[in-house]
């Protein structure tokens, strides 16, 4: 099975070079593959609050593609961590933004997954 890489429509169909459906050239997509694969949101939740247990907030970003927000997230929490150390009342904002970065990749994985099986396209 062969799928368009833009709209996402399978065609089984020989060697095409342009996809029947949206219209846009094709490479082929090897056979038994999505051209999409959204994370779990599951997983992205797990993973963002594992990682930041450990001062790696923003992993989870990282993991569903979304790079530069993630390596921000990592860098401020580490300023957070730092601060925490040295004054213990800022522990107290440390842990609101693990939880919200957290939640942020959770909620951002299952928005992706849901435009996913709508239609067959992922966000980013």
């Amino acid at each position: 099975m062969v799928f368009c890489r833009h709209c996402g429509n399978d065609f089984s169909f020989g060697d095409v070079s342009y996809c029947p459906f949206c219209g846009k050239p094709q490479k082929k997509v090897p056979e038994g593959t999505s051209p999409k694969s959204p994370k779990k949101h599951e997983n992205t939740l797990a993973i963002s609050i594992l990682a930041g247990a450990v001062a790696f907030n923003g992993v989870g970003h990282l993991y569903i593609g979304k790079i530069r927000k993630g390596i921000k997230l990592l860098m401020v929490g580490w300023v957070m961590g730092a601060l925490a150390i040295l004054f213990p009342p800022l522990g107290i904002v440390y842990f609101v933004f693990w939880i919200w970065q957290a939640y942020d990749a959770y909620k951002k994985a299952k928005h992706c997954s849901e435009s996913n099986t709508k239609d067959g396209k992922g966000l980013w």
